[in-house]
């Protein structure tokens, strides 16, 4: 339908403007919306994601006055008169733009469409009044996804910079969160430990690591498993010291920050299913998409992170350091167009914790995506505790999976896929 030509109704909703962008790749696309909302950014963002995923299409935006309800109808008639053969779009629009399409069509047949973005069913009127329902699977990577809200991934994305997901990996993975489900609390405190002794103690050349066996007091425990997991190399136990070399870089990452286990579990998890469409660990934001880089005199330039497939594109050679706004989120997860994104908690969260994932969800999804806190604990030994934080996620629309030391790996799957049906 390279030829065809859609006429939108501007939403504030990103996902609404650009779903028959991605199914049809059309020629012409015209948003109608009041200036209040086509806003510059807005905007930027818009034609920024149409000339990655389809650039031959032309983006044309008209304003129309806010409640001049003659105006819109006038500009309605006189779009449908330049392209009689148009299809106009109905997900977004404010309501005096509806309530003027609704006079209009009234008084002359329209083509109509609505492309769901939660479940792809597109919903087709034609001008004999017959509605038509078809399925079209549209997809869209989370770097694309940020890319269409404005952000962008940026290199130091874990995804990117520290994991590859071999099958040697994920078997790694599945071994040592049984180690950590083995050791519970005991784990956040024995790899904060086993940091903080490591950065003491840097390896040598060849990378083996001797660690004061004072300095590590009951953690040392924590390197006799993960020997017995062959995730350790030359491991030796002296009077004084514990010498050794990881496995591999990613298995030393994985030990000496807290918090790695529990998000390389759900990702693991998550991807085994084909329901998720794509998967980012560690997804490193920024905001606007434009990151600086300073070299070794000092000079800045802009990173572009729009250069690959994937949605980024950067020089190694390069130091990065961003004047914006940059946040980290554990795991997103896509399932076609719509984003999943997860908070991950060894230990105790907040509703800080909570207000920081939901302003994350609403910056880069929108309405349509979906937030999880996952913690490997209980959220509360106190039953009123417990009541309360998950009453107060509830009302922010995020879930809360906890416990998940005692879940078993379909379990947690279920709850994942169940998110999106919400």
């Amino acid at each position: 339908m390279e030829d065809t030509i859609f006429i939108e109704f501007f939403s504030t909703e990103a996902l609404e403007n650009v779903m028959v962008l991605l199914k049809y790749k059309p020629k012409r696309i015209v948003y109608i919306g009041h200036k209040h909302d086509m806003i510059t950014k807005k905007i930027v963002s818009l034609r920024n994601f149409a000339e990655k995923m389809s650039p031959d299409t032309i983006l044309e935006f008209k304003e129309v006055p806010r409640d001049d309800f003659d105006a819109i109808v006038a500009t309605i008639n006189s779009l449908a008169d330049t392209y009689p053969e148009a299809e106009f779009e109905l997900s977004g629009g404010g309501e005096m733009i509806l309530m003027a399409f609704g006079f209009v069509s009234a008084t002359r047949p329209l083509r109509t469409l609505r492309i769901d973005p939660f479940t792809n069913v597109e919903v087709r009127i034609n001008p004999d009044g017959k509605p038509t329902r078809t399925y079209s699977p549209i997809q869209l990577s989370v770097a694309e996804n940020m890319m269409l809200h404005g952000g962008a991934l940026t290199p130091l994305t874990g995804s990117i910079s520290t994991w590859r997901f071999t099958d040697e990996f994920r078997m790694a993975i599945r071994a040592i969160w049984k180690v950590s489900c083995s050791l519970k609390n005991r784990w956040t405190k024995y790899c904060s430990v086993i940091e903080e002794c490591i950065k003491s103690n840097p390896p040598d050349s060849t990378g083996l690591y001797t660690l004061p066996r004072g300095a590590l007091g009951e953690s040392a425990e924590l390197f006799f498993r993960l020997n017995n997991i062959n995730m350790l190399r030359d491991y030796n136990v002296m009077k004084k010291t514990i010498s050794f070399r990881f496995k591999n870089e990613m298995i030393r990452h994985v030990v000496t920050k807290t918090g790695n286990i529990l998000e390389l579990h759900v990702y693991e998890v998550a991807t085994r299913s084909q329901t998720f469409t794509d998967a980012v660990i560690g997804a490193v934001v920024d905001w606007d998409g434009k990151t600086y880089t300073y070299d070794e005199t000092g000079n800045i330039s802009l990173v572009n992170y729009s250069g690959s497939d994937r949605g980024y594109s950067y020089s190694s050679d390069a130091y990065y350091q961003s004047v914006d706004t940059i946040n980290e989120i554990d795991v997103i997860l896509m399932r076609g167009v719509v984003p999943t994104f997860i908070s991950c908690k060894s230990g105790r969260a907040n509703s800080n914790a909570l207000h920081e994932l939901q302003t994350i969800t609403r910056r880069f999804g929108g309405n349509y995506a979906k937030n999880a806190l996952v913690m490997a604990c209980p959220v509360d030994k106190n039953p009123s505790g417990t009541s309360f934080f998950k009453q107060r996620a509830k009302d922010m629309h995020i879930w809360v999976i906890d416990d998940v030391y005692n879940m078993s790996d379909e379990a947690l799957l279920s709850k994942l896929i169940r998110i999106q049906g919400s």
